[in-house]
């Protein structure tokens, strides 16, 4: 009888209802994610997208497992199969047609005067601006202005000021084709960023003027988002979208930009406009226009990319299962042996 105690443990264990599991309740401060209702797995991809976007690098890989489609996804992208594609443009040269550089060289040259340095010249300027590099890396590596990290945050802030207020000397135009592109997109399911130099108050200035802004739906990298190189950019782009990098198609005028793009396993449509058709000759596709593509286009970019490969079956070979007379003995038909039972 000493199981007793331990069989009635057992069985009161049984009995008893299972617990749920339920998240932690929502923090007084409500900085918790939780308290709106979704999956513990939607407020882990939701904070999980939070940490990418404020980190300071960000790996192909890393973002391409987090985007990785589950089984409903993939059974929605059969229906729709643009919809599993994303597009990044860039807002100078192909979404608008706006001169920045003059701009920005009139700006770095208010500060220089007004720091007592040299001002730059606009080749500089240029490649500040086509790099991606940032304004205190710029005023101490490119413009050699010092090497003061102090005074080169002093300078850049200014400089970020003098940027913000320079909205009326911008003056873009919208290129041939863009708005029936960005609607095709739409009609597709096909979620659109764009990427832009200029802080975000310019850039969503500059969309309002051209009418685009409802089509990239708030998804936008600009400067302040601080990222150094165009692989950076756009793979923060690629996390605005919520899709995997290899399923996402980069639009630029910009040879820079295409080589970036391939370096983040995008694909990469090239724009003439800044570049003649020639050299533009690494991207996968290249256009005079956005009017001549069509929604077909997307998936022929793709067509070569095999995203849900068949599972492989294992092959199991057969072995013969040994006789039967092998298993068992017939008594019965020796009469010469003795039975079993005899």
């Amino acid at each position: 009888m000493r199981f007793a105690p331990v069989l009635a443990v057992v069985l009161a264990r049984r009995s008893a209802p299972r617990r749920r599991y339920s998240p932690p309740a929502a923090s007084p401060d409500g900085d918790d994610d939780d308290d709106d209702g979704d999956t513990y797995e939607a407020a882990w991809r939701r904070r999980r997208v939070a940490t990418l976007k404020a980190a300071p690098e960000l790996s192909v890989d890393e973002v391409q497992d987090l985007f990785e489609p589950d089984y409903l996804q993939k059974r929605l992208y059969e229906r729709n199969p643009e919809g599993a594609f994303g597009a990044i443009f860039r807002l100078e040269g192909v979404v608008a047609d706006v001169e920045v550089l003059p701009a920005f060289v009139d700006a770095w040259t208010a500060v220089a005067a007004e720091f007592d340095y040299a001002p730059p010249s606009a080749r500089d300027v240029d490649y500040v601006l086509r790099a991606g590099v940032r304004t205190e890396v710029a005023v101490e590596s490119v413009f050699r202005w010092t090497r003061d990290w102090g005074a080169a945050r002093a300078a850049a802030d200014r400089y970020g000021e003098l940027v913000a207020e320079m909205g009326d000397e911008l003056k873009p135009a919208p290129r041939a084709g863009v708005e029936p592109w960005l609607r095709d997109l739409r009609r597709g399911n096909v979620p659109c960023c764009v990427v832009s130099r200029l802080p975000r108050k310019l850039l969503d200035a500059c969309l309002g003027r051209l009418n685009l802004t409802d089509y990239f739906d708030g998804r936008v990298v600009c400067a302040e988002d601080d990222r150094d190189r165009a692989q950076q950019v756009f793979l923060h782009a690629a996390v605005e979208l919520g899709r995997q990098p290899s399923r996402v198609i980069v639009f630029s005028d910009s040879v820079d930009d295409l080589i970036a793009a391939h370096e983040a396993e995008m694909r990469a449509v090239g724009v003439v406009g800044a570049h003649p058709a020639y050299e533009l000759h690494v991207a996968d596709l290249v256009v005079r226009d956005l009017d001549e593509l069509r929604l077909a286009n997307v998936r022929k970019l793709f067509a070569d990319v095999d995203f849900d490969p068949l599972p492989e079956l294992e092959v199991l070979l057969e072995t013969e299962a040994p006789p039967v007379d092998t298993l068992y003995e017939d008594f019965d038909d020796d009469d010469d042996e003795p039975g079993f039972f005899s």
